[in-house]
């Protein structure tokens, strides 16, 4: 029966971290005035909203898109996009995860008042001082075209925003999609629950063995379990014996929070009210 209960629930853990690390999180559509994201927004349908909102300078452009542009491979940064910004006429580099995580109000989720927003969030940055973007290009700067080694150059961060080569390796391109894929769901679960890139690295891959494990005609040995309960330690640093202890003596659950919390790098309000829940599917009576 243990061994019953101890497997149901890494199931499902492990179901619901499927469920994120293939959708990841973010707002939606609906009817009520709040705040909103835009999660699936495409570069060139942010491009065309920057045309809507500046409709005197409806000229803007995608010079590279975020398949043809490769800035850094540290994950959060692998996904840029490089435009023609004809309000300011100049070249810009914008992180795609950043423009999808900007919050704007209005009354359901548009790319209209993402853009809306992100000119806001641009005018703010120069009143400020920051005339090529935030101060360190983390989220988009201004970019100078050098036509010598045909790369774009940031003018906060200094990176180069070079055009991937192209390969006939299927094999390699597989493999680099791969990759990408991985720190595009790794990201968007830093971003939704708040937790460090090497924690949602660590869900993600989690999450990927569950699925494997259980797409092995539904059978789980005793073995994966072992190993699946392993890697749970490892990321929350605590044992079941922990959470067992925690659950029969109510004056254990702050301290075990807090230790799990410090250990995925995130704050005890957050893992307790969103992310056991929403993540593990667990509430903490």
């Amino acid at each position: 029966m243990k061994n019953l209960k101890k497997l149901m629930t890494l199931l499902m853990i492990g179901s619901s971290l499927l469920l994120i690390s293939c959708g990841g999180g973010g707002g939606g559509g609906g009817s009520t005035y709040g705040s909103y994201t835009s999660p699936s927004v495409s570069a060139q349908a942010f491009v065309d909203a920057l045309n809507r909102v500046d409709p005197q300078y409806a000229d803007s452009y995608i010079v590279r898109d975020e398949w043809e542009s490769e800035r850094s491979w540290v994950p959060g940064e692998e996904e840029w996009f490089v435009i023609w910004d004809a309000k300011f006429g100049e070249y810009k580099a914008v992180s795609l995860q950043y423009i999808r995580s900007i919050i704007y109000y209005d009354y359901y989720s548009n790319s209209t008042s993402l853009a809306d927003e992100f000119r806001a969030i641009e005018s703010d940055d120069i009143l400020d001082g920051f005339y090529n973007g935030d101060p360190l290009g983390d989220d988009y700067e201004v970019v100078d075209y050098d036509w010598l080694t045909d790369l774009y150059f940031g003018r906060n961060s200094g990176f180069a925003y070079e055009d991937e080569e192209e390969t006939t390796d299927v094999a390699l391109l597989q493999g680099e999609q791969e990759k990408m894929a991985f720190f595009k769901k790794a990201s968007a679960v830093s971003f939704s629950f708040n937790v460090s890139i090497e924690t949602a690295m660590s869900l993600v891959t989690l999450g990927k063995k569950v699925e494997k494990m259980v797409g092995n005609n539904g059978e789980v040995t005793n073995e994966d379990q072992q190993a699946l309960v392993g890697d749970l330690q490892n990321l929350t640093g605590v044992t079941l014996e922990d959470v067992a202890a925690a659950a029969e003596d109510s004056s254990k659950k702050a301290d075990l929070i807090n230790k799990i919390a410090d250990k995925i790098g995130t704050s005890a309000d957050n893992l307790e009210h969103k992310i056991l829940p929403e993540v593990f599917g667990l509430e903490l009576q």
